[in-house]
């Protein structure tokens, strides 16, 4: 059973902390791997779980370690989940930020059911990694 309320940490790091769920973790996860491998940035990676609630204890330490966020989600990069816990970290832990917190997420519109316009729309690994190269140069 996955613990309500209780993140997993899926790969520990110390230079910046993704905070994900979903079909996001695995993406995460290779991104890191690379990104890594290429330039020996240590992700930290999180797995919420669960939405509501969230784990917010689990993402403050790891910020206040890191010092850099990446929030990644497949839901539209506007209003959704990401969006509100990228305000929160900005909000809340702003005091412990080296560089602006960062989102990867879909684009804003519908997600298309044909495999090549899905692709487009949501994000990818390349997404990620792009973006945890951008963060960790900031």
């Amino acid at each position: 059973m996955v613990p309500f309320g209780k993140a997993k940490i899926v790969r520990p790091g110390h230079d910046l902390t993704v905070v994900t769920y979903g079909a996001l973790v695995p993406r995460a996860l290779q991104a890191a791997q690379r990104v890594e491998r290429e330039s020996g940035v240590s992700v930290e990676l999180i797995d919420l779980r669960t939405l509501s609630p969230y784990d917010w204890e689990t993402i403050a330490t790891s910020v206040a370690k890191t010092s850099r966020v990446l929030v990644a989600h497949e839901d539209m990069l506007s209003w959704g989940y990401g969006a509100e816990i990228a305000a929160r970290i900005a909000d809340e832990l702003f005091d412990k930020l080296d560089a602006p917190v960062k989102r990867v997420a879909a684009k804003d519109t519908f997600v298309a059911y044909q495999p090549i316009l899905e692709d487009e729309i949501l994000p990818q690994a390349e997404d990620v990694f792009q973006a945890m190269v951008e963060l960790a140069g900031y």
